[in-house]
């Protein structure tokens, strides 16, 4: 990792450029719509799918959608089924 110092005007300009990431809702429809139907999403290599699901993760404990999930090298796999949120108890 290399840290570097830069101004707040060139922190100003990076941030205002335009670059978006994952929509939050984009998952949210797709989420959605896998509660209703299966849906396979293909990605280009693994570590986008592991993302992928990751971030689904994330998003379906929220809003505790009814879908399941699982991933098979590269394809995530998405439908209908029961979630049921862990919950975590403090350690001791």
């Amino acid at each position: 990792m290399q840290v570097e110092k830069i101004s707040m005007s060139e922190f100003e300009a990076a941030m205002t450029e335009g670059k978006k990431r994952a929509a939050y809702g984009q998952n949210r429809v797709l989420l959605k719509k896998a509660e209703a139907e299966p849906t396979k999403l293909v990605f280009e290599d693994e570590k986008k799918a592991i993302s992928k699901q990751t971030a689904l993760s994330v998003v379906r404990r929220k809003m505790n959608a009814q879908v399941r999930m699982f991933r098979r090298k590269n394809e995530l796999f998405l439908g209908p089924g029961d979630y049921v949120p862990s919950a975590r108890k403090p350690r001791d």
